[in-house]
């Protein structure tokens, strides 16, 4: 039974009129670059992270993702921007994607904030293994490959942030020239345009070392709108603990702890919602991230030698 649900949903994601295609990540509001280009260089300081996560655990051939990002600040003549990398690779039964893209921002101040314009630039790889027997006894659908494929396309996004010191809001849009693959079968699938909505606002407490911070996503890929809510809280700075809810889908729980010289480590459990619910035990994701700054902005010092005093 399993497998038949495997094969269905691996269908449903080859077929043009597929819905969402980006993958659904639990700490995604800890790596917002991935989501939105212009979020690039917006902390001060270098930034890598890199996140797994393994869906539906226990069920055959789900979803397996792993992330990794890396984004820091740059000045260059003069310009306040951002640079930084995504590597993606997702793998869904026999289906494998690899994305891999470059991302710019140039960051403006604009009244008591920054107003920042982000691209990537990048590749997109989508293979099959075909070499597969259904659930009942035949080759497949005809939609899917028969032998081992593979189909590498161009892919880029847009992006824009304004940002205060405890709010922000984006708007992005990935695949934006939404790229066709080739393959050796009749149909062809493409990756749809996507657009994000992407907001949050930190609530210092007073006389307290707690924080709060809300955030909100929304997904639209043009025909199904997918809300996100989420509610992290920050003790003594070094302590997190949230709850991220997304419609239809699944109820989110992570924790965290940052360690020392900018070291973060997270975990998440999601508990599905979705007519999967009964043939697997949930969600796992991992996340380590490390924030440092080299200093290149700092002036240099003069020091005198006591001994020409």
């Amino acid at each position: 039974m399993k497998r038949i649900i495997l094969v269905q949903v691996i269908l449903l994601s080859v077929i043009v009129v597929n819905a969402q295609q980006d993958p659904l990540l639990s700490h995604i509001f800890f790596d917002k670059v991935y989501q939105n280009p212009a979020f690039a260089g917006s902390q001060g300081e270098i930034c890598a992270n890199a996140i797994y996560r393994q869906q539906w655990v226990g069920f055959e051939g789900a979803p397996q993702t792993t992330l990794f990002t890396i984004n820091s600040p740059i000045n260059v003549f003069g310009i306040n921007s951002g640079i930084g990398l995504s590597l993606t690779n997702d793998q869904l039964g026999f289906e494998k994607n690899f994305s891999g893209n470059i991302q710019y921002a140039y960051i403006h101040s604009l009244g008591s904030g920054n107003l920042s314009f982000g691209a990537n630039l990048g590749i997109f790889n989508k293979a099959f293994d075909g070499t597969f027997t259904a659930p009942d006894g035949t080759d497949g659908d005809i939609i899917i490959p028969k032998g081992k494929e593979q189909s590498l396309i161009f892919d880029m996004g847009l992006g824009t942030v304004y940002s205060l010191s405890n709010l922000y809001i984006g708007l992005s849009v990935s695949h934006l020239i939404q790229p066709k693959f080739k393959f050796s079968t009749n149909e062809m699938s493409y990756l749809k345009r996507h657009y994000y909505l992407m907001s949050g606002y930190k609530i210092n407490l007073s006389n307290s070392p707690i924080e709060l911070s809300p955030n909100i996503l929304v997904a639209f890929d043009g025909s199904s709108p997918q809300l996100t809510i989420n509610m992290n809280m920050l003790y003594n700075k070094k302590f997190w603990g949230g709850v991220t809810y997304r419609t239809l889908d699944a109820l989110d729980i992570n924790l965290g702890i940052e360690l020392f010289n900018g070291i973060k480590i997270g975990y998440a459990y999601g508990l599905n919602f979705s007519k999967l619910i009964k043939t697997n035990s949930g969600s796992n994701e991992v996340m380590i991230g490390y924030s440092f700054n080299l200093g290149f902005d700092k002036v240099p010092q003069k020091y005198r030698s006591v001994r020409f005093l």
